[in-house]
């Protein structure tokens, strides 16, 4: 029997992904005169941005230290705080509340950062949904590394046998299988990314509520 459900934010609670990508790939060529692949850029969703950078900074050969990105970064519009498009997935808050309803301890497990959650939570009107939050400046190492999930194991209160993550990204799924959890592969975003290593993948909210429920 599951108790806990963790949801991933990006490309999970909202469909951010293909406005990260190609953010990224203009913050790198406007600033560092450097053309990225999408492919790069893709490969890095679900990093945090010490990750993104130091893999840029590898795969390309630059010397871009994370407190520069940061402040060249933040130069532009950013999806959390200034884009007036946010807004859930098609059925999330639905499905949130289902599975609360239902008995299931909720939480949010994402590795951006906690004033850029917190602030699309309020837009979004959802801050409430959750139990516990844990974004990437809570833990040492972010996804894919199993950090951010074994800190939202110790708030749950429950085993990581009784937990689930739901997660878009392949990086996701790695820190949530580390951790030894149920891993549910979720596709509904603008990008498909691969997530065949999780347990199970489904491609709609509905079909999110009524696989968790049956878990119970």
């Amino acid at each position: 029997m599951k108790k806990c459900v963790m949801f991933d934010f990006d490309g999970v609670i909202v469909d951010s992904e293909l406005y990260a990508k190609d953010l990224l790939i203009r913050v790198i060529r406007e600033n560092y005169g450097t053309e990225i692949s999408e492919e790069d850029a893709l490969h890095v969703i679900g990093y945090n941005t010490a990750r993104t950078v130091a893999y840029m900074n590898e795969k390309y050969g630059l010397s871009i230290a994370v407190d520069d990105y940061l402040s060249k970064y933040s130069r532009y519009d950013n999806f959390y705080v200034d884009y007036e498009g946010i807004k859930p997935i098609d059925g999330a808050v639905e499905c949130i509340e289902s599975l609360s309803s239902a008995g299931f301890t909720v939480g949010l497990v994402s590795s951006t950062g906690a004033k850029f959650i917190l602030s699309a939570l309020n837009r979004l009107h959802m801050t409430g949904c959750f139990d516990f939050i844990v974004t990437g400046d809570m833990v040492s190492s972010s996804k894919p590394a199993p950090d951010p999930y074994l800190k939202g194991i110790r708030f749950s209160g429950f085993s990581a046998e009784d937990c689930i993550a739901v997660e878009d990204s392949p990086a996701g799924v790695t820190a949530a299988k580390a951790a030894g959890l149920y891993t549910v592969g979720f596709k509904a975003a603008s990008i498909k990314l691969d997530t065949s290593a999780s347990d199970i993948e489904v491609g709609t909210y509905s079909e999110l509520r009524d696989h968790l429920l049956g878990l119970l």
